[in-house]
């Protein structure tokens, strides 16, 4: 292939809109996270249920030295030379609900210039006697994860656009430069929020399902103090290495198509869709 007819494909390619996709996405992303909050924050106010996103939680920890929990710690969990133990009491709490509770016991260790720092923590009543660990669970933001593609696929669907697009001037159309159906748009934005969506589903997974087989309140001191990759701050520890790994699959999914241009993101080929400026 001669130069001039790769310049000439090149140029043939329809333009990334990069920078206009980026605002655009950055005006959507910040418009329905207030539609969200305030969706969560009314029914907070009319129903039971205590709904928040980590952004409106407050976190307030004093340090403490009675209660049930802390003879039971110091004598399952022997402090060793070179170890230094904190117990401190979190009140986390946020706008329209009383919040909970949480104990936090964490041991810092030294060798050499290596610092380590194992923890156990449990949810506590007013007494500080632990209670059920799911007053804890939050799957609001799990939830957002998986509601954002189909709020946007619905502003994106039959020619419609999202507010950011509407103002940056953009369109997503098919192949054809026809209007999306809303089956494609869905379709096309759960491609779109791939990286979001596991990270949903794997949060979701372990709230549900690996959440209710938590073993007794003896065997996590165990687990924290004698911590492995078979244990809950093993577990913790293996999650955070894959951390980096879809960190790079993010960026892969996302910038790559844009900087390697070949007229269309991953999602849009899977999809035949193409986002053009109007």
């Amino acid at each position: 292939m001669s130069f001039a007819a790769s310049d000439y494909q090149l140029a043939s390619l329809p333009p990334r809109h990069f920078w206009r996709r980026l605002a655009a996405y950055a005006i959507d992303i910040i418009l329905f996270q207030i539609v969200f909050t305030l969706l969560f924050l009314a029914l907070s106010m009319v129903t039971p249920w205590d709904l928040t996103l980590p952004f409106l939680q407050k976190q307030q920890c004093n340090e403490t030295t009675t209660g049930p929990l802390v003879p039971k710690i110091e004598a399952e969990w022997p402090l060793q030379k070179g170890e230094v133990r904190s117990n401190q009491l979190c009140r986390i709490s946020w706008l329209g609900s009383k919040g909970y509770t949480v104990f936090v016991s964490k041991v810092v260790s030294e060798q050499g210039a290596t610092t380590s720092i194992r923890a156990f923590s449990t949810p506590v009543d007013n007494n500080g006697n632990p209670v059920d660990p799911n007053v804890t669970t939050r799957p609001t933001s799990s939830v957002v994860l998986l509601i954002l593609p189909l709020a946007f696929a619905y502003c994106s669907a039959r020619a419609r656009r999202t507010p950011g697009k509407r103002l940056l001037s953009l369109r997503v159309t098919t192949i054809e430069d026809g209007p999306m159906p809303l089956g494609l748009a869905a379709k096309r934005e759960i491609f779109k929020f791939l990286p979001f969506v596991l990270v949903a589903v794997f949060n979701l997974v372990s709230l549900f399902i690996l959440r209710p087989f938590q073993p007794p309140i003896d065997q996590l001191i165990q687990q924290a103090r004698d911590a492995s990759i078979l244990t809950a701050d093993g577990f913790l520890a293996l999650t955070g290495a894959l951390a980096p790994m879809l960190l790079v699959f993010t960026l892969i999914w996302w910038l790559f198509p844009l900087v390697i241009w070949r007229g269309q993101t991953f999602y849009d080929r899977f999809c035949d869709t193409k986002v053009v400026r109007d």
